[in-house]
């Protein structure tokens, strides 16, 4: 993990953001911790978590328990800090080596899933993602993102649409497209609605792509959403009346985005335009996927 990700966090990535969401429990809080008992006791999982809170917020010392213990200090912090400071300590959790020495006792991304479901609470955390790739003869797989925190804006969306998507964009051959996917997401929690276009429809382009490589359907390298869905809706059966609906996602990152000049006309990129453009997307995804076989 490089030494710059320290700063890459929930609270970094969400600083401009002005929504507010439900603050998170205290129940929830103990029960991470309860967990991380269960799963790091004995290891110096705590070393390491004070480290990289020392470092974020540039104090040798996070709270004003007098202790010279690492994890006093820490808990100490994270009982009463901000909701978005903790919420960082849980992405802090990942690239530990504790966590990775502890990773065959159960799997922390859904117990920490299922914690904020019981309080309701609007956040998710992501699945790591792995691509995989070939040095020389051998086939290899990198670790190219660890869990993240999103919000979850609509839980019926995002149980239905988006939570699905990013479980399929799992898979290594959609690393690509993952990434963009995620970043649309961290976009649109930063209110930077023109950029979270932009991933929405780099997420689409790859996913095409990948459905038409997978499937040995031909295309180019340099063509855009509209030939790639035109091969993809063709290919795989599906009605031609779903080109139109389906290429509206290419449609708005052109008009919309950051990725083209707006010329003399300035545009209206407002939240609810970038949210459609979320939800269309995944949408869009689970259903190409799945027709495609």
């Amino acid at each position: 993990m490089p030494f710059s990700a320290l700063f890459k966090v929930f609270s970094k990535r969400t600083a401009t953001q002005s929504k507010l969401a439900k603050p998170l429990t205290e129940s929830f809080r103990t029960r991470v911790f309860m967990r991380c008992r269960d799963l790091f006791d004995g290891s110096n999982f705590w070393h390491e978590i004070h480290s990289k809170l020392t470092y974020l917020h540039g104090r040798s010392r996070l709270s004003n328990t007098k202790t010279d213990s690492p994890m006093i200090d820490a808990i100490a912090f994270l009982s009463g800090c901000d909701d978005v400071h903790f919420l960082d300590f849980l992405e802090y959790i990942f690239p530990t080596q504790a966590y990775f020495h502890a990773a065959s006792r159960g799997n922390l991304v859904e117990d920490i899933n299922e914690f904020f479901r019981q309080d309701d609470l609007p956040y998710a955390v992501t699945e790591f993602v792995w691509t995989e790739g070939k040095d020389g003869p051998y086939a290899t797989t990198t670790l190219t993102a660890y869990p993240q925190v999103i919000r979850k804006d609509s839980e019926v969306v995002h149980s239905s649409a988006i939570e699905p998507a990013l479980q399929l964009l799992r898979g290594s051959e959609f690393g690509a497209a993952n990434r963009e996917f995620l970043e649309a997401l961290e976009d649109f929690r930063k209110s930077d609605y023109g950029d979270c276009l932009t991933k929405c429809g780099s997420a689409f382009e790859s996913v095409l792509k990948v459905i038409c490589a997978r499937k040995k359907w031909a295309y180019s390298a340099t063509d855009t959403a509209s030939p790639l869905l035109k091969t993809v809706v063709t290919n795989a059966g599906l009605e031609p009346f779903f080109e139109q609906p389906l290429v509206l996602v290419a449609t708005i990152r052109n008009r919309l985005s950051k990725s083209h000049g707006a010329g003399l006309n300035s545009r209206d990129v407002t939240e609810a335009k970038a949210e459609y453009a979320i939800n269309a997307t995944a949408a869009a995804i689970l259903l190409l996927v799945k027709e495609a076989g």
